[in-house]
């Protein structure tokens, strides 16, 4: 089967996090959006349409994989922030050909089997819009969409369940586990090979799955309650307590206190501090005691500014969304549902201001720009020590969000 995901309008409502990243790579559960349908179905040849503000990036990324590179074979079209599980793919099975799917009467996609790579080039130029393809026939199916960022924190604590068995077979100690380490509801906890788990950790998968990718480290005294997913070369460090609905991507440190978050890659939360029903972009680091508010005063639901439009959450507990290469201060205090966008720099010893522009310094609520050379220099830093390098597509996208972010 040939599958495109593609990038819908849509993508603006995940804020700073789908700036520097198309939608199938946000993580929700154990998974990128992406890897929920590459890991079900290995044997799929899944292409990536990225939107063209990304295009170019994402093609040095996932080389061979865009829909330039698709044959001219029946064709499944799904959107990027379809939440992939075993009954929408069950369901895809018998669908005809020249068909669009809907779930709640939205479109999320489409078959088609005729002039794939002519039609595939028309639904590319009208922006990725399946009415472009002029199809006859409609199919609602069981489809999960995501639009907010708080609906992929809220979502993650099943989904790492749904995950679990994808990533390591459910009980099998792969890794080196110490003496020392306790491990409650063995059955429920998989730690990968490589892994190791230091005296005095706890791993407890009463509550739900925990996932200990290749490679990660739980320090001592560390305790780990599931649902909750470690990624590969990640380190949990001495004491820290991660709660269940905890999704961490591969090569983070964290430490503190984290409940009910996601963490995507390269980020660093290593000091004391809580983090709460939030979601942090890639290359974030914050500093010590830094602390997220995710519930209001009055228990009111939490509202949240996304690209200038506030939305009701319609939940009591959102933290805050960050974006890639966002930095706090130490003792930096994060306001109720705060959206902070890309290589921002807060400092807010008393609370923040609830949005922080990307390419922001917000030192107690009082904004400057931050120097877009310097931003691009601290992130060549910043990935060099993991061995990664930014490549001139990545830095293209970089300085193109930037002229639209601040209006220059």
């Amino acid at each position: 089967m040939q599958v495109i995901l593609y990038e819908n309008p849509e993508a603006s409502t995940f804020g700073p996090l789908t700036l520097l990243r198309p939608v199938f790579d946000l993580r929700c559960g154990a998974l990128l959006l992406r890897e929920k349908l590459e890991y079900r179905r290995p044997s799929w040849d899944v292409l990536l349409a990225a939107r063209p503000a990304l295009a170019e990036w994402a093609a040095e990324i996932y080389p061979g994989r865009t829909p330039a590179d698709a044959g001219d074979a029946p064709t499944l079209l799904l959107a990027a922030n379809v939440v992939v599980d075993d009954t929408l793919l069950a369901a895809l099975e018998d669908i005809g050909d020249e068909t669009a799917l809907t779930s709640g009467g939205t479109v999320i996609g489409a078959r088609i089997a005729d002039r794939v790579p002519e039609r595939l080039r028309a639904f590319e130029d009208g922006g990725y819009d399946v009415g472009a393809l002029a199809l006859e026939n409609r199919l609602e199916v069981p489809a999960r969409v995501v639009r907010f960022p708080w609906e992929l924190v809220h979502l993650t604590s099943d989904e790492i369940e749904k995950d679990a068995p994808l990533i390591l077979t459910a009980g099998a100690v792969e890794g080196r586990v110490s003496d020392g380490a306790h491990i409650v509801e063995p059955s429920r906890v998989a730690v990968g090979e490589g892994a190791s788990v230091a005296p005095g950790a706890v791993l407890d998968g009463t509550d739900g799955a925990v996932v200990v990718a290749p490679g990660a480290r739980i320090m001592a005294n560390a305790v780990v309650l599931g649902p909750a997913f470690v990624g590969s070369d990640t380190v949990i460090k001495v004491g820290a307590k991660i709660y269940g609905g905890t999704s961490i991507g591969e090569s983070c440190k964290v430490g503190g206190e984290v409940e009910d978050s996601v963490i995507h890659s390269y980020s660093n939360k290593q000091h004391d501090g809580f983090l709460g029903h939030s979601y942090l972009g890639s290359w974030v680091n914050l500093g010590a005691a830094t602390d997220t508010s995710d519930l209001k005063n009055n228990y009111s639901t939490v509202r949240v500014e996304i690209a200038g439009e506030v939305h009701d959450t319609g939940s009591m507990f959102v933290g805050a969304t960050i974006g890639d290469h966002a930095k706090t201060a130490i003792g930096t205090k994060l306001n109720t549902g705060v959206v902070v966008g890309v290589f921002a720099n807060v400092v807010a010893p008393e609370i923040s201001p609830k949005v922080i522009p990307s390419f922001a310094w917000s030192i107690n609520g009082q904004v400057s720009v931050h120097a877009l050379e310097k931003a691009i220099a601290t992130a060549r830093l910043v990935m060099a020590r993991r061995g990664i390098g930014l490549t001139r597509a990545g830095e293209t996208v970089i300085r193109r969000v930037f002229e639209l972010e601040r209006g220059n």
